[in-house]
């Protein structure tokens, strides 16, 4: 029975979220990017948030496994990109200056998509130089189809586009990454680091 309940659960989050991506309930929010000698913005990431008219902010971590498992992420993370896109070189008018946006890469749009074609696309539209976007990935992209993760992220790198390896320090996370792989930002996780000066082994 509890199984049962959640399979509805699940079933009726996935249509809503479907209603949200076409009824324009979905938004980025931009967390800042700030150089820790200067204390300068050097660009931005974007986050994905859902605002539901009922619930309010649903968190990323309820809504985005249930897209992934159903296949919307394909269209959400497309949107996601072009908006991303669009916003900065909307900044970049407005003379606000010229800010990286980092725009994460689900693992299943790496499996299912021409990730390198879907952002070309974004910035033919939006204008945006590619020297201004950077794709974010985590480590599960490289570690399920690493020949194809080399290929899209090479083709990525020829755009102009920065590559960024999230959550580093976490599962089979390695050093031998930064050989194989065209990454050009490493983001080592919270818990790889926390103890660093007070651990003696």
């Amino acid at each position: 029975e509890s199984m049962n309940s959640l399979a509805h659960e699940r079933l009726a989050l996935e249509i809503k979220l479907r209603g949200a991506l076409a009824n324009h309930q979905l938004c980025l929010y931009y967390q800042p990017q700030v150089d820790a000698a200067s204390g300068r913005i050097v660009g931005v990431e974007a986050l994905l948030r859902w605002l539901d008219p009922d619930q309010g902010l649903i968190p990323p971590d309820i809504f985005i496994p249930v897209a992934e498992s159903s296949g919307l992420i394909l269209s959400i993370g497309e949107w996601v990109i072009k908006e991303a896109c669009r916003q900065a070189k909307a900044w970049q008018t407005a003379g606000v200056g010229k800010r990286v946006v980092s725009v994460n890469i689900s693992a299943v749009q790496f499996a299912r998509q021409n990730v390198p074609e879907v952002i070309h696309a974004a910035l033919i539209e939006s204008g945006l130089a590619p020297a201004l976007l950077e794709a974010e990935i985590t480590e599960s992209v490289i570690m399920d189809q690493p020949e194809r993760a080399v290929e899209q992220l090479s083709a990525l790198k020829e755009q102009g586009i920065s590559i960024a390896l999230d959550d580093f320090g976490t599962g089979y996370s390695s050093f031998s990454y930064l050989h194989r792989f065209p990454i050009d930002t490493l983001k080592i996780d919270r818990s790889f680091i926390s103890d660093i000066c007070t651990e003696t082994q």
